[in-house]
């Protein structure tokens, strides 16, 4: 039997309880507040799930990324027995469209017989023109540039390309030996084109050299050509400043123009 009193006891408890409740609600709401709302595999909103740029994760994305490019721009003929002369290739990204206004430090020059004008930096010096090229050396002959139109090789980027291609593997005309070539897939002058980059060095010597160059189809049967060919130097010092160079030649280059 209850004694006096214990009719209130259970009134009692429900009133615990329910302040208890309350506790343990207002404990998980400031949580929630400072913490947020967790997602299924513990990652709370509005925090990202990605790894931080310079943590472990993303350096072996990277890296893994930068290599399966390396390896796609690997020609599968450079070295190898019985190589046709075809270069491989590899996409890259388009040349702006050509831009009325050189930038500081250039400056641009025609050539009405080869119906071209481009740009060049100052202090470049012309070497002897040829019938179908003009060609530019920097003052401390570490880098040349030529532009040429001809129609040897056919009337395409890519016939012109593998023409030009086959007569550099020949030692005895180019005099270049060593060849390890790369074509890309690019744009110029807004026109589907091809990129080469060849890693080569004289015959004779060993000292390391790049040749990147250009090819897009103009007006007539000709196929337009710009190129630089540099030195690599230790540690491939000079190859940035190739690589700088040959943008903005490529973002210059007006070709079927008699004059600037």
């Amino acid at each position: 039997m209850s004694g006096p009193g214990d009719a209130t006891a259970p009134d009692r408890r429900v009133g615990e309880l329910a302040a208890l409740v309350s506790a343990i609600t207002a404990v998980v709401g400031l949580l929630l507040a400072l913490f947020g709302v967790p997602f299924v595999g513990g990652s709370p909103v509005n925090r990202s799930v990605a790894a931080p740029v310079d943590s472990p994760a993303t350096a072996t994305a990277t890296a893994t990324a930068t290599a399966a490019w390396s390896a796609s721009a690997v020609p599968t003929n450079s070295g190898s027995p019985g190589a046709s002369g075809e270069p491989g290739t590899a996409p890259a990204a388009s040349a702006p469209s050509p831009s009325p206004d050189v930038p500081e430090g250039w400056r641009r020059v025609g050539e009405p017989a080869l119906t071209v004008v481009f740009a060049v930096p100052d202090g470049w010096v012309r070497r002897p023109a040829g019938a179908i090229q003009s060609t530019w050396r920097s003052p401390d002959g570490t880098h040349e540039m030529s532009v040429k139109r001809d129609t040897s090789y056919g009337a395409t980027p890519r016939e012109a390309s593998v023409g030009q291609l086959a007569w550099y593997r020949d030692t005895a005309a180019s005099s270049m030996a060593g060849l390890k070539a790369v074509t890309h897939t690019t744009r110029q002058n807004g026109k589907d084109a091809l990129w080469l980059e060849i890693d080569y060095h004289w015959a004779g010597q060993t000292e390391p050299r790049k040749r990147v160059e250009v090819f897009v189809a103009g007006s007539a049967g000709h196929v337009y050509q710009m190129l630089f060919d540099t030195a690599a130097g230790p540690g491939n010092l000079n190859l940035a400043t190739q690589r700088g160079l040959f943008a903005t030649a490529r973002a210059h280059l007006l070709i079927d123009r008699n004059a600037p």
